[in-house]
């Protein structure tokens, strides 16, 4: 275990209050975690932040997962993005990294994480 600076950072973005503090509570275990509740203030928070991976939710108010994606691209390609989405086909997954179904796959998403977080870092 290194210190608090080398872990992958993490950037969560999900508008379920209840979704988000499980999620961000798991991830919080093997990462450094930052939260936002809508695509807005994801975007801020990337900003802010430059996380190395962002898991957002498709479904969010002010612009969905995939258009958040997209922007976050076009200004830092290096970036990765992991989608969590109820369907399983998205317009516009093409911007995201990985696509993980609902109901979440825990295990999936740390490695997911721990796998493009590593990527992004080289």
């Amino acid at each position: 275990m290194g210190t608090g600076t080398d872990r992958i950072k993490v950037l969560l973005i999900e508008d379920d209050g209840d979704s988000r503090e499980l999620l961000a509570e798991i991830l919080e275990v093997d990462f450094d975690v930052r939260t936002a509740g809508d695509g807005l203030a994801g975007l801020a928070a990337f900003e802010e932040e430059h996380p190395d991976v962002i898991v957002t939710d498709e479904s969010l108010p002010g612009i969905c997962g995939t258009v958040l994606a997209q922007r976050v691209k076009e200004r830092y390609p290096e970036a990765r993005v992991i989608l969590v989405s109820g369907f399983a086909q998205v317009e516009g997954s093409e911007h995201c990294d990985v696509v993980l179904r609902k109901p979440i796959d825990v295990d999936r998403l740390s490695a997911a994480v721990e796998s493009l977080g590593e990527a992004a870092r080289h």
